[in-house]
């Protein structure tokens, strides 16, 4: 399918986004550690001087994409699509010196093949949507990059839905950073569905509707997943400006708003209540025990914000975390469902965030959505200030070429240049 220029255009500053999310990730130890291990022949792994096998190259890229929840989101599908197209895309691409055109088109394909899946099924609320039905976004971008046509890409996305993880939704709450690798994991397992297809191995028929109804979710409705072709869930996504899991950041636009009417000196909180829907009622923990912990909690995430003056990368580090100061305020923190705003979604996500004074004093703001949803898009300025955020520490002053480089890949000729452009 023709992509349409608006989408074109909307898919590049997806691209953008999901690269400085990379480069950012690149940085972190556990994810340097795992690029040194498997480092050799291969493509280039990006914002690094390494190399690796083309399906551990999606991997790593998928863990970097993820490790520190600055990547996009999308509500329809419920969950993260890009990252899981990004980063299988990326790798093949490579391996192809394919066109920036041509890493657009795939990452869109991977995109919609992977929303409409996530569309249409019911995940089992035990489960994290990483992962999970990505792996089909995965298999998609391959596919679209090896040139397949309708029927052979149908067949790699059904043998592909029996590559994805059973993943757990608790894991990040209570500290598991392994809740960062499912992308990757996804990314690589997808790109290796096609190699298999090509190899002569099949997939289950129907497995998609199998899998993610009956498997990893609890219902596939068949006629929404039909009726979603040509929907372009790409422009309904979100985009992040903190560090933190979207859940978090009803609260902290809410706090942002009334510490921008009038500033609190954290010394003079009574307590602070944060009313909201089931889903992020549940990022409650008051204490948590690591840096992805705290980014999957609403008391750490109001308390480092109101302490740091920020939520951004180093709020959330391990030293973050363990701060005497943060931890007692995030300990003021209560988190509760309002039934009332559960029952008011999809259409609207509510917050409502009661500060309570020592001297009894009380401030409270109500917020809908956040900065960055679909409703609510961030201006372009805000995004390309993320991306410097994101990629100055490591690349210095080259981040504003790089950014129009990864802002309009249809402008390069083949992907190296784009690997060497972004090598530190």
């Amino acid at each position: 399918m023709p992509i349409p220029d608006h989408v074109r255009d909307h898919a590049g500053l997806i691209l953008a986004d999901t690269l400085g999310a990379i480069l950012a990730g690149q940085a972190q130890p556990e994810v340097r550690s795992m690029a040194g291990r498997h480092a050799g022949a291969g493509v280039p792994l990006l914002g690094t001087r390494l190399a690796a096998p083309v399906p551990m190259a999606a991997f790593l890229t998928g863990f970097a994409g993820t490790a520190l929840e600055l990547d996009e989101g999308n509500y329809p599908a419920g969950g993260h699509p890009a990252i899981h197209a990004v980063a299988p895309a990326l790798a093949e691409a490579a391996v192809r010196d394919a066109s920036g055109e041509a890493l657009l088109a795939a990452v869109v394909a991977g995109y919609e093949a992977g929303s409409r899946v996530g569309h249409a099924m019911r995940l089992r609320p035990a489960a994290h949507p990483h992962g999970t039905w990505g792996v089909i976004g995965a298999a998609a971008a391959v596919a679209s990059l090896r040139g397949h046509d309708e029927g052979r890409v149908r067949a790699a996305l059904e043998l592909a839905a029996s590559l994805g993880l059973a993943t757990s939704a608790t894991a990040s709450l209570r500290g598991g950073s392994v809740r960062n690798i499912y992308a990757g994991a996804a990314a690589q397992n997808g790109l290796l569905a096609v190699d298999l297809l090509e190899s002569g191995v099949t997939g289950e028929p129907g497995g998609i509707a199998v899998v993610f109804g009956e498997v990893v979710g609890s219902a596939f409705d068949l006629a929404t997943y039909q009726a979603a072709e040509g929907r372009w869930f790409i422009l309904e996504s979100f985009l992040k400006q903190a560090s933190c899991c979207r859940e978090t950041q009803g609260a902290l636009e809410a706090i942002e708003l009334l510490l921008a009417e009038a500033p609190v000196v954290p010394g003079e909180v009574a307590g602070i209540e944060v009313a909201t829907f089931a889903s992020a009622a549940l990022l409650a923990e008051r204490a948590p025990v690591a840096p992805i912990a705290g980014r999957f909690s609403i008391p750490f995430t109001v308390a480092t914000r109101m302490l740091r003056g920020h939520a951004w990368i180093e709020a959330f580090s391990a030293e973050a975390i363990a701060y005497p100061a943060t931890r007692a305020l995030a300990a003021k923190v209560r988190v509760v469902e309002d039934p009332e705003y559960t029952a008011r979604l999809p259409a609207e996500r509510l917050c409502r965030l009661t500060l309570r004074l020592a001297d009894g004093g009380v401030r409270e703001r109500v917020v809908c959505g956040t900065p960055g949803d679909p409703d609510r898009p961030l201006p372009e300025a805000a995004l390309q200030e993320k991306f410097r955020r994101s990629v100055e520490p490591t690349h210095g002053a080259r981040w504003a070429g790089m950014w129009e480089m990864a802002r309009h890949p249809e402008r390069i000729g083949a992907v190296a240049a784009l690997f060497d452009a972004f090598r530190p």
